[in-house]
């Protein structure tokens, strides 16, 4: 099959999850340009991180710190990990890499730091790497263009949401269930509200690391919330946790995994030997923070006129059982949706997100929203990394217009 540059191109995404338990990869088939995208998730993989890999990034994105060849072998080796996910992407679907346009690499935030006169963000997987291994065109470091531009470099997923979500007839709400929550509030299409976004609090990268810590490792995640089922909320402590900066705040607002990863496990574990909490109790406690979290956000920031008919749900918190049933209790007139109703994999929608934004670079559009991420105005988001010189020449003929000149065979 042969396709020309009518608004039709095949766009790989590829990201890291912030809980380091996978490395996500979605084949997308895109139609039309700019905002105005059809998207088709084709194939999606989802591979396990390996130990080493993982460890590598706890200690480089942890508060501790790293040396400078740790943090370049990560760099490194993450690149690899990504160029692998591809080529088995590709091959799990079916679909030569020639015949796909460029890839988006989401990355691994390694370190964001908003707070004082020089922001800093650091993102790790050698968009080098994945353009030698695989052939294809890598757009990358989204966030480092929006941080420079005095915004905070996340949350960058408000724009991919109204392209993917937004509807004319229905004010939507989405959640995603990460490694940290976050909310993209989605008034009707073509109305006079705004398109909001803001990062909530902890999603499973507290979830995942506190099980971790209170199991020695024997479990890497509480499946279903089975343990925190078992437990019963403690009042003293989720009082506590609800006063954490890094919930209280006000949006704008970005986070970084470090503020409740493997350090905060350890500090509670710490404290619940010294008050006599178990495990159980534990993980009831923090899966009831990272509802509260999200709703009381909802609640507090969101426009007073804003009333959402339904809230579409992504991430790979869409499996804990008890933490969607604390989030409809809590936002009880909403009716909640998983994304894959709506034909986006809710498990990998990181991957997808970093796959549209390569889309809106290519198509020459902004991608951050100044309301979301507080940066002065809407930029360019990206850095390119030419792949073969085919390939680099069919990304060149799509950013110049020059569709005689683009031609995909499978």
């Amino acid at each position: 099959m042969a396709n020309t540059l009518e608004g039709q191109r095949r766009i790989i995404g590829v990201t890291a999850t912030a809980s380091l338990h996978s490395i996500d990869a979605v084949l997308l088939e895109v139609e039309g340009t700019a905002y105005d995208l059809f998207i088709q998730v084709v194939h999606a993989v989802q591979e396990p991180m390996a130990r080493d890999l993982r460890e590598l990034l706890v200690r480089v994105s942890g508060p501790e710190g790293a040396d400078s060849r740790q943090i370049a072998l990560a760099h490194r080796l993450l690149g690899e990990a990504f160029a692998v996910a591809v080529r088995n992407l590709a091959d799990s679907a079916s679909v030569s890499l020639q015949s796909v346009l460029c890839v988006g690499s989401g990355g691994f935030t390694a370190w964001l730091e908003n707070q004082g006169r020089t922001p800093t963000y650091l993102n790790l997987g050698s968009p080098s790497v994945i353009a030698e291994r695989t052939g294809l065109t890598v757009l990358s470091d989204f966030a480092g263009r929006d941080q420079a531009s005095g915004g905070l470099g996340a949350p960058l997923a408000p724009l991919v949401d109204a392209i993917l979500f937004q509807v004319a007839d229905e004010a939507r709400l989405t959640i995603h269930l990460g490694g940290l929550t976050q909310v993209t509030i989605l008034p009707p299409r073509h109305s006079d509200q705004p398109v909001l976004g803001w990062q909530a609090g902890p999603g499973n990268v507290l979830l995942d690391s506190l099980i971790q810590v209170l199991t020695r490792g024997r479990e890497r995640m509480d499946a279903g919330g089975r343990y925190a089922v078992q437990g019963r909320h403690l009042p003293e402590l989720l009082d506590r946790w609800l006063l954490h900066p890094g919930i209280t705040s006000r949006p704008p607002k970005a986070l970084h995994r470090a503020y409740f990863a493997e350090t905060f496990a350890r500090q509670t574990a710490a404290l619940a030997q010294q008050k006599g909490w178990t495990a159980h109790d534990l993980m009831c406690t923090a899966t009831h923070l990272v509802a509260r979290a999200v709703a009381d956000s909802v609640q507090r920031f969101s426009p007073r006129e804003f009333r959402p008919a339904r809230a579409i749900l992504t991430g790979g918190g869409v499996r804990n059982g008890m933490l969607w049933r604390l989030l409809e209790e809590r936002l009880s007139d909403i009716r909640f949706e998983r994304s894959d109703a709506f034909g986006i994999p809710a498990d990998v929608k990181e991957a997808v997100d970093a796959a549209v934004l390569a889309c809106l670079f290519l198509d020459q559009e902004n991608a951050n929203l100044s309301a979301a991420t507080g940066a002065i105005g809407g930029r360019l988001l990206g850095s390119v990394t030419p792949g073969s010189l085919a390939n680099w020449s069919r990304c060149l003929a799509w950013l110049t217009g020059r569709r005689e000149a683009f031609v995909e065979e499978d």
